[in-house]
């Protein structure tokens, strides 16, 4: 799958919102924008922040974000895969990495969160994870750590994994 940016959202997903709302644009300025269309936010400086999906006012309001799986090839679409996630959802930007054996559906999940996302990827089979057996770990990818999520059983403080030790993250 080729990098996407800004420019090629709409290629990739469709986006929905019943209002018009608030954002900042690249001078940093508060705009705002029309209904049905995505916010690609700023801080005051007109750094980039990443697409911001927000609930809404009232019910119904959200944001909705829904990615079209014809842009995986097709040996992505039901098979291992890493799903790259980098965003800000309050707490200052992390990067996640998510095993999943459905992308699409791990992907509109994830941008079903409220805050600031800045990257969204897949890469083919379950990346080798690093780190100690004491810890959820991290992947490599193109020089940074994604840091997995740690799935824990009801009965038990352990992170679920398969027969190879790989952390469980299901979407």
């Amino acid at each position: 799958m080729p990098d996407l940016d800004q420019r090629d959202f709409d290629i990739a997903f469709s986006f929905a919102r019943p209002t018009a709302a608030a954002y900042r644009n690249a001078q940093g300025t508060t705009a705002t924008a029309p209904i049905d269309t995505p916010r690609f936010d700023h801080d005051g400086d007109g750094a980039r922040l990443g697409l911001l999906i927000e609930p809404g006012a009232q019910l119904g309001q959200a944001d909705r974000v829904t990615f079209d799986p014809l842009m995986l090839p097709a040996e992505l679409l039901r098979a291992q895969v890493t799903v790259l996630h980098a965003a800000d959802l309050g707490d200052g930007l992390v990067r996640r990495a998510w095993y999943s054996e459905d992308a699409a559906a791990t992907i509109n999940a994830l941008l079903k969160m409220s805050g600031h996302h800045q990257m969204i990827g897949v890469i083919a089979g379950f990346r080798e994870r690093k780190g100690t057996q004491f810890e959820a770990g991290f992947i490599r990818y193109r020089h940074e750590s994604w840091y997995l999520t740690r799935a824990l059983a009801a009965d038990q403080a352990r992170a679920l994994s398969d027969d190879a030790g790989r952390p469980l993250i299901g979407a």
